[in-house]
């Protein structure tokens, strides 16, 4: 709870920058997503989680209303399930979905060839992780809303048309404990409206201290599509 504090009153006190024009910027792809960790004491590679794909997109919308926040909207989709047979007998049944929406409210604190942003995210999971042994049903529910700190830091490169980045989004808010941050490097062709690409790293990393508890590492590279206009 103190590190999304600290983030809010960052967010407060900290002078904005506003953008000259409206802009919309979006961006969509895939994340390679490595598991690791545990449910209920069991490691994840004892359920037989490895590599997945999770689709991802996010979308942006900035102005230059003084004062009033700009907005962001992201969705990643993240399921996967696992089963163990002994002799057709099913032993383990196991499912994680993290799937969620973010719902950000941030200033541009600076814009020019550096960009930093801070804000509020509001984070909605809807699913569950499970993991069900022989006639044991182990189940938590994960749909909650969970307030976040959101912070992007970005700088264009000595080569046109390229940036890199991070993005962090931070909380420790009653059972959830949550890291989750992103290394970027960004190409976009100059035009009326700009095409390109961006790839990097994700990691996401969960303790939720709900029934028998979670704490898992979510991890790799992704690549998307990018436009800004």
């Amino acid at each position: 709870m103190k590190k999304f504090a600290t983030l809010v009153a960052l967010t407060a006190l900290t002078p904005f920058s506003f953008a000259d024009v409206l802009a919309i910027k979006a961006d969509a792809g895939l994340w390679r997503t490595d598991y690791d960790g545990e449910l209920g004491g069991i490691p994840t590679s004892d359920l037989g989680y490895s590599d997945e794909n999770s689709r991802f997109f996010h979308i942006a919308f900035e102005h230059p209303i003084p004062l009033v926040p700009n907005a962001r909207l992201a969705y990643t989709d993240i399921n996967a399930g696992r089963s163990i047979y002994w002799e057709d007998a099913q032993l383990i049944d196991s499912k994680i979905d993290l799937s969620h929406i973010d719902a950000t409210a941030y200033y541009e604190i600076l814009d020019n060839w550096v960009n930093i942003d801070l804000g509020i995210s509001l984070r909605k999971f809807d699913g569950k992780i499970s993991a069900n042994i022989l006639d044991s049903d182990n189940r938590i529910s994960v749909d909650d809303v969970i307030p976040m700190g959101y912070a992007l830091f970005e700088a264009e490169l000595p080569f046109t048309g390229w940036s890199a980045g991070a993005e962090l989004n931070l909380t420790d808010f009653d059972d959830y404990k949550i890291s989750d941050y992103t290394l970027k490097l960004k190409y976009l062709f100059d035009a009326v409206v700009d095409l390109g690409f961006e790839a990097g790293y994700r990691n996401f990393s969960l303790t939720l201290d709900k029934s028998y508890g979670a704490d898992l590492d979510l991890t790799g590279p992704y690549a998307s599509l990018v436009m800004e206009f």
